[in-house]
């Protein structure tokens, strides 16, 4: 029999939105689920009102020797991590493996809930190689990348803030057009109930049929302002170049995702909208910058 509850969350303006949701799995915090199209965080109960956040997390490496090593803040997403999800990290340039044993509710110094993973050596390198983590490879610099690589991991943990990376292959240009083409082609019933928010638009207020144009006209904006970053000095993306290709990072916080002035936010919604796959960038999953080992 499905459980059902009245999920609570706030919108870009403040305002509380509530709406019912119904699971085989009860709901308590820490626990992450899927809610029009967008991956959310259980902060607390109060009988069946459940008030989530949107999910991220950050994973943990738990040392042998009892140091902790901390990741940067990243936007859960259905490959995120989980318990018992393996992965390695490079250690005097050789691959050592990890294993997630632990998550639980923690909250960044502004009281902002995240879901806090932690992972421990499980040497299973002895026998097979897991998928590669990008962001402790990264800051340990053990691949070679420019410094500004690791700076800007460094600078998103310390500040409690989430990375977005989208790539190009060795050779490729963006073909800005065909993600135009593709903005002008998206209809409403395909976008994601977040993405329209993320747009500027007000479900509660806006009527449906402006819904699309709003959309339409902010990815738009997005596309030109990105591309002048790209093209230009580079005042709001980082950059820089991976075995051949060219890798582009925004910083930013959650608020960030909305804002139509910060690279942070044209980076989340063109990704998201899938702009920017039409332009021929590949939204960068961890283990597609694994080092070549052969």
């Amino acid at each position: 029999m499905a459980l059902r509850y009245e999920v609570v969350t706030s919108t870009r303006a403040g305002k509380e939105r509530a709406r019912p949701y119904a699971t085989d799995e009860a709901l308590e915090p820490g626990t992450v689920f899927v809610l029009d199209g967008r991956h959310w965080l259980v902060e607390r109960l109060e009988g069946e009102r459940a008030y989530a956040r949107p999910a991220r997390y950050r994973l943990s490496l738990r040392h042998p020797d009892g140091r902790a090593e901390l990741g940067a803040f990243r936007r859960y997403r259905p490959d995120g991590p989980r318990l018992g999800h393996s992965f390695t990290t490079l250690e005097d340039g050789l691959p050592v493996s990890w294993e997630v044993v632990d998550r639980q509710l923690a909250h960044d110094d502004e009281g902002a809930p995240y879901l806090e993973l932690v992972a421990e050596r499980d040497f299973s390198e002895l026998e097979e190689l897991p998928h590669h983590e990008l962001e402790h490879a990264l800051v340990q610099r053990e691949w070679n990348l420019p410094e500004a690589a690791a700076a800007s991991f460094s600078r998103a943990e310390q500040a409690g803030l989430a990375i977005e990376l989208v790539a190009l292959e060795a050779g490729e240009e963006p073909d800005w057009e065909e993600a135009l083409r593709f903005i002008d082609s998206l209809v409403i019933e395909e976008v994601e109930d977040d993405l329209i928010e993320l747009c500027g638009v007000n479900p509660d207020r806006d009527p449906r049929e402006t819904w699309l144009g709003t959309v339409q006209e902010r990815l738009r904006s997005d596309l030109e302002a990105f591309r002048a970053d790209v093209e230009g000095d580079h005042a709001e993306l980082e950059e820089w170049d991976f075995r051949g290709g060219r890798i582009f990072a925004s910083v930013g916080s959650w608020e960030d995702e909305a804002d139509p002035n910060r690279g942070h936010g044209w980076m989340c919604r063109l990704a998201d909208a899938e702009a920017l796959g039409a332009a021929g960038f590949d939204r960068v999953q961890k283990v597609q910058l694994e080092p070549d080992l052969s």
